[in-house]
This record gives structure tokens, sequence and C-alpha cells, in this order.
């Protein structure tokens, strides 16, 4: 109650936050990201940047070698940043994306659908890019949790102050 008597109404991100404190699953996945680049780091990437050879080794995506047969980089290289202002903002990203999502569907469905945003926006770049590009980072799971949180907040629209 305010002090005029009346009842304060919650932000949607107020409630949510009482009803679902904690964000594991957003947690545990920003901190796999930063302790994959901060490993990578002590065997040869750069800060601001990462040769192309290093991201290779640690499982990034490129047409030919995951073409040819190794398909787990679509799933490695969504914990591979080529320097500190990509982690930056991915992190940044998902920490703000989790914050609502995890808390809206659960950490179990939020972790199947990072990982599935993750592997198809991987694929569209690997179809997209071709043999063209060394690919990794989280963005295309983190478009997947903002396609999410759009489609719930839409969902909810008229539940939404």
């Amino acid at each position: 109650m305010n002090s005029d008597s009346s009842p304060v109404a919650l932000s949607l991100q107020e409630r949510l936050r009482q009803a679902h404190p904690r964000l594991p699953a957003t947690w545990t996945l920003v901190s796999i990201n930063l302790g994959v680049f901060a490993a990578m780091l002590f065997h040869g990437a750069g800060l601001w940047h990462t040769p192309n050879a290093v991201q290779m080794d640690w499982g990034a995506n490129f047409g030919p070698a995951t073409k040819d047969g190794e398909w787990w980089r679509l799933g490695s290289a969504l914990f591979l940043h080529f320097g500190l202002l990509h982690l930056g903002m991915n992190m940044t990203a998902l920490a703000e994306a989790g914050a609502f999502v995890e808390r809206m569907i659960g950490s179990r469905r939020f972790i199947a659908l990072y990982f599935l945003g993750g592997l198809l926006g991987n694929l569209l770049s690997l179809i997209a890019q071709g043999d063209r590009a060394v690919a990794g980072g989280a963005s295309g799971a983190i478009f997947g949790l903002y396609g999410a949180l759009i489609y719930l907040l839409w969902t909810l629209r008229h539940q939404v102050d």
C-alpha cells in the first residue's frame, strides 16, 4: 500500500522476480561462456581479437570442417567469442533476456530454447557464410531468447502493466 492506501501495482519484472528470484540456467550459461573465454586466453586467444586458427582449435563453426562431419561445431561455437567486446555484448544480452525468459518458462525449457536457437543460428550462419567465415558466439541463441520473449509478451500483453 502506498500513502493514499491504494495498492501499488507491481511491474511484470517485479512479479517475475518475486515468483522466481533465482536464475540458475542464465548464470550457469554466462559462467560457462566466461570460463571458456578465460581458458582460451591462456591458450593463444587475444583479449580484443582471436586468430582464426585458435577459434578453429576450440570448435568454431567453419563450413569445410562442419560439413566434413564435425557437426559438433554447431554446438561448441555457442561458447566461443572473438574478443572481450563480443563476449561482453553477448553476455549482457543473455543476462537481460534471461532475467525475463527463464522466469517465464523455467530453467529446463530456457536451456532447451538457448541450445535450439544457437544450433539453428549456427546452421543458418553455415548456410549463409558457406566456406567463407569462421563463426562463433552466442548470438543465435540470444536472438532465439529475444524472439521467445517477444512471443511471450505478445501472448501476455493484456496481463502486462
